[in-house]
């Protein structure tokens, strides 16, 4: 278990086969994590940076960290947007988790009835209805068909 430093999430590539090892080696070293449906190459810790650095190190896990082109350091993606996100690929296994779907800025909502209640995100129309957009970061995206009336309009920044 991480002491003493902040606790974030950062994000891993790894190589195809690679995050079937990955979670049972974290979980052993008491490190959280969470692969999403469908990408498999990308995975999640759950830990202070420099155990997440000291485990690619230790080469206790392969792959490569995103890197913040701001700071120069490890990326990390926010609480809120992880929990949004783990929770839409949750609760549905078959939302569209893409790390390249072009993304037009839509009106940002809030989900308030249903299993997705209280989520964020950007509502998206689509051939097949509307859709809610759950992003982590510019890296990674979920979205699943919601009923327009299950989400109202957050006030613009």
């Amino acid at each position: 278990m991480d002491t003493g430093q902040h606790i974030g999430w950062f994000a891993l590539i790894t190589r195809w086969g690679q995050w079937k090892k990955i979670p049972q080696r974290l979980q052993e070293l008491g490190v959280g994590c969470f692969i999403p449906p469908s990408y498999n190459t990308l995975v999640f810790l759950h830990t202070g940076k420099d155990r997440a650095l000291n485990l690619m190190n230790a080469g206790e896990i392969k792959g490569r960290f995103l890197i913040d082109r701001q700071t120069h350091s490890l990326l990390e993606i926010p609480e809120k947007q992880m929990e949004a996100f783990i929770r839409v690929t949750t609760e549905y296994p078959d939302a569209v988790t893409s790390a390249d779907v072009p993304i037009q800025k839509g009106t940002r909502v809030k989900v308030i009835r249903g299993p997705l209640r209280d989520v964020e995100g950007e509502v998206m129309e689509h051939p097949s209805g509307v859709q809610l957009l759950v992003r982590v970061k510019t890296l990674i995206c979920a979205r699943v068909n919601i009923p327009r009336e299950d989400v109202i309009p957050l006030p613009e920044d």
